[in-house]
Order: structure tokens, then C-alpha cells, then sequence
């Protein structure tokens, strides 16, 4: 993901999210130390997608992981899991960690399709409302890291 990205994602994440990031939030992200941020594009460039994640003390911290409105339930978001999963082995991390809301169930679905597991909740972590599941993903040793 480059600067160049960012309104794209940033119309993705008002599509996707109650707190979105803005687009400057976003391009701040592009090219700093520690953040992975990948996009996947269409044969135009189009932006169909992203994700995003901080590392911290050898840890995979995810910020955001979207797939266009239009787009989506065309494998995508697997494909970005996939993507994510492999550049958190190249980077030798031990594990990656997400929270998600706990009603939104084919995201949780989709990051349990890859081996993460639930590790505890965060009540009323969305808007003070709504709790989040936090999820974890021992890195090493997982077949879904294959780059296919």
C-alpha cells in the first residue's frame, strides 16, 4: 500500500467500519517503520482491498482488514488472509493478534478458517457498547502461510 492508495482504502473503511480511518490516517500508515499494508488490486488498479498490521515486539498487531462492498464473497479477503499470514512468517513473527465484534460473525468465520483462535474478550471495546473478540494466531507451523 502507498499514498497513492489511500482515498481508495479510505472509501473502503467508510463502507466497512463505524469508526473509520480517514484518508490521512491511512496514508500515515504508508511505508512506516514496523506497519505491513498491502492492497490488492484489480487488473485496472483498482483497490479491492487491504490489510494492515503493526508489528510489535515480534508480535503482528492487525489494524484493518477490508474488502470492497461490491466485491465481496469473491475469495478476496482469503486471499488477503493468506497474504498477511505468509508476510507474518517472512517477517519470523510469533503471532498475529485482531479483536473483532463479536456479532460480526463471517469475519470471525473467515480468521477462524485460518487457525486463529479466540483468546479472550474485550467488553463493550466498540463504542462502548458492543464487545470485541480477541483473536490470536500462532504463525509458526501453520500450512495457510503456503503463498499460492
Amino acid at each position: 500500500m502507498t499514498t497513492a492508495h489511500a482515498a481508495a482504502v479510505a472509501a473502503i473503511e467508510k463502507h466497512t467500519f463505524a469508526e473509520p480511518w480517514s484518508e490521512k490516517q491511512i496514508a500515515e500508515i504508508c511505508g512506516k517503520y514496523g506497519v505491513v499494508a498491502r492492497v490488492c488490486e484489480d487488473e485496472n488498479g483498482d483497490v479491492l482491498g487491504y490489510y494492515s498490521y503493526n508489528t510489535v515486539c515480534g508480535d503482528g498487531y492487525v489494524n484493518n482488514i477490508a474488502v470492497r462492498e461490491d466485491v465481496r464473497g469473491k475469495g478476496i479477503g482469503k486471499q488477503l488472509m493468506r497474504d498477511m499470514t505468509y508476510t507474518a512468517s517472512l517477517y519470523g513473527l510469533n503471532g498475529l493478534t485482531l479483536e473483532v465484534r463479536s456479532s460480526n460473525v463471517c469475519a470471525r468465520g473467515l480468521y477462524e478458517s485460518f487457525g486463529f483462535k479466540s483468546a479472550g474478550v474485550r467488553k463493550k471495546f466498540y463504542q462502548n457498547t458492543e464487545d470485541a473478540i480477541i483473536y490470536w494466531l500462532d504463525v509458526g507451523g501453520n500450512d495457510n502461510f503456503k503463498q499460492n
